[in-house]
């Protein structure tokens, strides 16, 4: 019989053994979290020169900004030339205004010329001041006018350009006249506000209805 020499350890098989390996364990994980953290500091604490530059922040592109705003323009002999009146407005650096909701009454010395309204709006001011040199309106433009009988005359378009010196009015988009007795539809118009003058450009149809003699 071959008697083999006791061991260091005694052998226990409920497991007594593993007490030893989980100390070991123990230590090899906490010396991989401190590689971790101080790993991790070393990854954090990058030198400044290293760092990429910061870029720096975009410049705003407007200077001013207000809500229910009103002006009022008049010419030389003291009298009303038109009001513009808008929910808000931004103007930008480019000396340029844009309008939320605006509203233009254009006069004569009868009294209003034009009513304008539209979804919004761009003044675009002279190079030596703050006069309009044109208005842009745009997305659902309405012109509207009643003369001294009552009767309604109204313009739809989706652009137009308002040049007030000039007294001037243009599109190139279709356009559509609507009274009580007749509809209209064209390609580009232009309007001559001092001869209170509109002519379509091109593809003009109408429909005219025979007022009623009947009350």
């Amino acid at each position: 019989m071959l008697l083999l020499p006791p061991t260091s350890e005694p052998q226990d098989h409920s497991g007594t053994r593993s007490a030893p390996r989980t100390g070991r364990f123990l230590l090899l994980m906490s010396a991989v979290v401190l590689l971790a953290i101080f790993g991790g500091r070393r990854i954090l604490d990058v030198p400044p020169a290293l760092l990429p530059p910061q870029q720096p922040l975009a410049p705003l592109q407007y200077d001013a900004y207000a809500t229910g705003v009103t002006s009022v323009l008049y010419n030389s002999d003291g009298q009303i030339e038109y009001t513009l009146d808008a929910s808000a407005q931004v103007h930008y650096l480019d000396n340029t205004t844009q309008l939320q909701s605006p509203l233009v009454r254009l006069y004569r010395t009868s009294g209003v010329l034009w009513n304008i309204v539209a979804s919004s709006g761009r003044i675009h001011a002279a190079e030596n001041g703050d006069a309009i040199q044109r208005l842009d309106l745009q997305d659902g433009v309405e012109l509207f006018q009643i003369d001294e009988l009552g009767r309604r005359m109204s313009l739809t378009t989706e652009f137009l350009s308002v040049f007030p010196d000039a007294q001037s009015m243009s599109t190139d988009r279709e356009v559509t006249m609507n009274t009580d007795s007749l509809q209209q539809t064209a390609t580009g118009m232009r309007a001559d506000l001092q001869q209170d003058q509109l002519t379509f450009l091109g593809q003009v149809r109408g429909r005219y209805e025979v007022p009623s003699s009947q009350p």
